[in-house]
């Protein structure tokens, strides 16, 4: 009996080595990339702003702020394209002291009041949190337009007019965007995308929810789910290419299950309370939030607090985690969404994994 015991716990012993778990190899890690220089015409600034500052004024010019770090996709892409493109070129060279500020920087920064930074300490007290961000600001130092994310050719042309013209005075960027379009259909006669926009409607998805756009909340009364507003337009071709691409990925699409998720024509009155409880149209909403781009998106907290906002061209990796830092809560241990952003890649990978940040 002693020998037949002995025989089982034999066939039922597993080496150690083969009782230990077999970890995941690591992810592929893809889609990083780094432009080694910029073009010469940037500025070489010993980034003391208020002389940067004097100096561009002295000269009718202003001051073009460019965030950036390395292996951001987004950077090479403004680089190698926007900063090379003969009309940008011509029209940066002539109005804009251009300096560039790594968000991860050591350099020591004096900002325009005489506060001492690092490059990364300045960014984050602007809050910069993505790459690129532009800042443009105007003789005394006060940041009158702010593109967050890669923008196009032409919106970057549009945005370097818009701020060496000085219609910042006069005007929000999406008003001076659409009168610039006003123009154009008096000179040529009406467009086809403008037709459309005057006729058509917005693309539709399950997860809006319909009017009234009732968005109260606040600390005292708070709502039980995050919030995501988008902000559209007919006859947008980017928000048709949102909707075709960006918003059927299953990934998005389950985070975007998970919040309030209401879609606003931005150039409509439809009503609107704000989160903070203001009676408004979408169209004066999304002007007084400083949106610069169509489709936009900005989501809030359960009392109504903005948390971070899409207004920028991004792909699917990067609008997802915009999505999941707020859907996890992560943006109240983590202010900096660049650092959730590493600790999600690494995250997956360790999972096995492969991530593609220019997917």
């Amino acid at each position: 009996m002693r020998v037949l015991v002995l025989m089982l716990l034999a066939l039922l012993w597993i080496p150690p080595a083969m009782a230990q778990v077999q970890e995941p190899s690591p992810g592929r890690f893809s889609g990083a990339e780094t432009v080694e220089s910029l073009p010469d015409w940037f500025k070489t600034s010993f980034l003391e702003l208020a002389d940067d500052l004097e100096e561009a004024g002295a000269a009718d010019r202003h001051v073009m702020l460019y965030f950036h770090q390395d292996g951001c996709p987004y950077c090479a892409r403004l680089v190698r394209e926007n900063f090379h493109n003969d009309t940008l070129v011509a029209l940066l060279k002539a109005k804009f002291d251009s300096i560039d500020i790594n968000i991860w920087g050591d350099r020591e920064l004096t900002d325009p009041a005489g506060r001492i930074h690092t490059e990364k300490t300045y960014a984050a007290a602007m809050m910069v949190q993505f790459t690129p961000t532009l800042l443009f600001l105007d003789p005394a130092g006060e940041v009158v337009l702010r593109a967050n994310g890669y923008p196009s050719i032409p919106k970057l042309y549009a945005q370097l007019r818009y701020v060496s013209g000085r219609h910042y005075r006069d005007l929000s960027f999406p008003a001076y965007v659409e009168q610039l379009a006003l123009e154009a259909e008096a000179a040529d006669g009406p467009s086809a995308d403008r037709e459309t926009a005057a006729t058509g409607t917005l693309n539709a998805e399950a997860f809006f929810a319909g009017p009234p756009f009732d968005l109260t909340r606040s600390a005292r009364q708070p709502a039980a789910r995050y919030l995501a507003v988008f902000f559209e337009a007919p006859g947008c071709d980017s928000c048709d290419a949102l909707h075709r691409t960006l918003l059927q990925e299953p990934g998005i699409r389950e985070v975007l299950g998970q919040m309030q998720v209401i879609q606003l024509d931005a150039r409509s009155d439809t009503p609107v309370v704000t989160p903070e409880g203001r009676s408004l149209g979408a169209r004066a909403w999304h002007a007084g939030l400083g949106l610069t781009e169509l489709p936009a998106m900005v989501l809030f907290d359960y009392d109504g607090t903005e948390i971070i906002r899409k207004d920028a061209f991004f792909k699917a990796f990067h609008f997802e985690s915009i999505l999941r830092y707020a859907q996890e809560g992560a943006f109240r241990n983590e202010p900096n969404f660049q650092r959730y952003l590493e600790a999600r890649v690494a995250r997956l990978r360790a999972l096995g994994e492969d991530v593609d940040i220019w997917k």
